[in-house]
């Protein structure tokens, strides 16, 4: 996935628990291990940082 890319996340564990109360769309900000682990910023709130979580927990945000 690339940087700037609008995400949902679909497994919130490994610490990320906390980031399931907020609106789950989420911007690419960063890649990391060849694209294996992302950093997400929220697309509501930019204050709000998910600093590692892997690339497979996440999936791209379907529009309709």
């Amino acid at each position: 996935m690339e940087i700037g890319t609008i995400i949902e996340i679909h497994t919130f564990d490994d610490g990320n628990q906390r980031y399931k109360a907020f609106n789950n769309k989420w911007k690419i900000i960063d890649t990391m291990f060849n694209g294996g682990k992302l950093k997400l910023m929220n697309c509501e709130n930019d204050d709000i940082i998910i600093y590692s979580i892997s690339t497979w927990k996440t999936k791209l945000l379907k529009k309709f």
